[in-house]
């Protein structure tokens, strides 16, 4: 697996889906969980990474040593306090280096212990839910504004985590929303 690959996907994820996002972190530093164990496997699809919180609960994933570029910090808050499986929202804070003068945005994503996991460490992955699989006139019940046919922009944490209670709650009980492509 390329070590970089994770980041890699995310991004390209998030190009290519109906994402929810933020110009501001919406989870405040120090308002993040840390997992289970503060070391822990975050899957996106197929790749892969092992990964530490830092003494804030923040999770580094950093790029390959051979390549520049800021690390991918995702902070966890509990979404659904399910004692076997709890469901988390991951803010990921996503850096566009291209220019002088980076472009920050925080892209929002669900995050599950995977069943069925190969090794001793708690796996968790990601699911993006699509803000295109809302209800007409239910993101706006929720505050949140659609940007564009691929992008919602959240400004509410706490409506924010409504509404992904509201609308996927069931979507979160299948094996097949969290294999979606």
């Amino acid at each position: 697996m390329a070590p970089f690959r994770i980041l890699t996907a995310l991004a390209s994820l998030a190009a290519l889906t109906a994402c929810f996002y933020s110009e501001v972190p919406l989870i405040p530093p120090g308002e993040q969980v840390t997992l289970r164990y503060n070391g822990v496997v975050l899957c996106l699809a197929d790749d892969c990474r092992n990964v530490m919180a830092d003494k804030d609960g923040v999770y580094e994933i950093s790029p390959p040593e051979d390549e520049d570029g800021e690390p991918l910090l995702v902070r966890f808050q509990v979404l659904i306090a399910n004692e076997d499986n709890p469901i988390y929202l991951a803010e990921a804070e996503m850096r566009d280096d291209d220019n002088d003068d980076p472009d920050v945005s925080y892209q929002y994503l669900v995050a599950h212990i995977r069943m069925n996991a190969t090794t001793h460490v708690p796996t968790y992955e990601f699911a993006m839910p699509s803000c295109n699989d809302a209800p007409d006139g239910t993101l706006e019940a929720f505050g949140i504004e659609r940007t564009d046919s691929y992008a919602c922009r959240v400004t509410d944490l706490a409506a924010f985590k409504q509404y992904l209670i509201t609308v996927h709650s069931a979507d979160f009980e299948t094996e097949a929303f969290w294999k979606e492509d």
